[in-house]
């Protein structure tokens, strides 16, 4: 057998191919099976995105409200009305902001992923993440005990916090949390 030819088995029968020929049938597969993929998702689009893509987010959302409910316990039964839940997050991700006060929290989670940032509530753009604030708030640098890990450990750092967060996002107050915290 030729070194440029390659022998392919199927069952009983023996094949040679050459090496040109299997460039040449993987330069033809590969826009075909291009073009299957493309119609498939482009189906998938028409047929089930429009539905289905809102109904597994807001499976998700309500996951990470149970969540929250069970370790927030002390923001939501004061802001439950007032939540609002994100929209147009990549898939497996929920996120939920919930007012308090002078504060917005936003929680997201997601991918194994949690997430807490605290806002002042006249400025929801200014947005920092829980425990390097905390640590600056409290004036030392950010450590382990501030990282967040999971739900149950974000509201251990925030429900005794909350009322100096609270100050210290007050319309008076945020400009020299601001200078802290740069």
């Amino acid at each position: 057998m030729p070194p440029c030819c390659k022998q392919l088995r199927v069952g009983r029968l023996i094949l040679r191919v050459s090496r040109d020929a299997q460039r040449r049938f993987a330069g033809l597969l590969i826009p075909v099976l291009a073009s299957f993929a493309f119609v498939g998702k482009l189906v998938n689009k028409v047929a089930f995105s429009w539905w289905l893509d809102p109904a597994l987010q807001r499976k998700k959302n309500v996951a990470l409200w149970n969540d929250i409910q069970t370790n927030f316990c002390f923001l939501t039964s004061q802001s439950q009305m007032d939540s609002t839940f994100a929209k147009g997050l990549p898939f497996d991700y929920a996120s939920v902001t919930i007012p308090s006060g002078n504060i917005l929290v936003t929680i997201t989670k997601g991918r194994g992923d949690v997430s807490v940032s605290v806002a002042p509530r006249h400025d929801p753009a200014s947005n920092y993440a829980l425990g390097p604030l905390i640590a600056a708030l409290e004036g030392r640098h950010f450590g382990e005990k501030d990282a967040i890990h999971a739900l149950a450990g974000a509201a251990r750092l925030l429900r005794p916090r909350l009322e100096q967060m609270n100050a210290a996002f007050a319309v008076d107050e945020f400009s020299n949390t601001q200078r802290l915290l740069s």
